[in-house]
């Protein structure tokens, strides 16, 4: 059975799908199982999922389904997220992990539905452009998974190569099980690395 309409889930739905993740609603429909014509009657208010779609919306965007649904408001005092370090040349320069859970060099409002455990990075420079320009925020969560695969293959990822750097590169399988290929937008690729760690980019603050 159809749930009442919610204009206020359609237009917090739309914005994470157009702010957060940057895709259409036919690519949305087919993470969801749905067609893009469900999608977009969500969208508009005129239907609302059951709740298993709607669990599944929550955790691919990374909030609440009361933040989903417009029945958890936004503090009137906005929540922020420390930034913990900064990265240039896709290679984050400044030593961050020791933050990953506490407290950061700076701090910058979350964005809308974004978790309290999100933690930030700046660009510094315009090495990554057009991905990345000078002066973005990218807020990431570190779930506890050493690399949630799910999760992280085929996206932009925080990542911490074993005894090496920490990069923002795109993750890909490599040629064997536990081996990685890191690429980027304006650099060769890094084949065949062994990573102790990935965190998928959740949200990118323009500058």
């Amino acid at each position: 059975m159809k749930k009442k309409p919610n204009i206020k889930f359609g237009e917090r739905l739309k914005a994470m799908r157009k702010n957060r993740k940057n895709i259409n609603q036919t690519a949305l429909g087919n993470l969801m199982g749905v067609k893009q014509s469900t999608i977009s009657r969500w969208e508009a208010g005129i239907d609302e999922p059951e709740h298993d779609h709607l669990r599944a919306l929550a955790d691919y965007f990374d909030c609440s389904v009361d933040y989903l649904l417009g029945t958890e408001s936004l503090p009137e005092t906005p929540r922020l997220t420390p930034v913990v370090g900064y990265v240039g040349a896709g290679e984050v320069n400044i030593p961050f992990d020791d933050y990953a859970h506490g407290d950061g060099m700076d701090e910058v409002d979350t964005p809308p539905g974004l978790r309290e455990t999100a933690v930030a990075v700046k660009v510094s420079g315009d090495s990554m452009y057009p991905a990345y320009e000078d002066g973005d925020i990218i807020f990431y969560i570190r779930n506890g998974i050493d690399i949630d695969e799910s999760e992280c293959i085929g996206r932009q990822c925080i990542i911490k190569v074993l005894d090496g750097p920490i990069y923002i590169k795109r993750l890909s399988r490599g040629s064997a099980p536990g081996l990685y290929h890191l690429e980027s937008h304006n650099a060769p690729p890094m084949h065949d690395k062994t990573i102790e760690w990935a965190a998928r980019v959740l949200y990118v603050k323009k500058a």
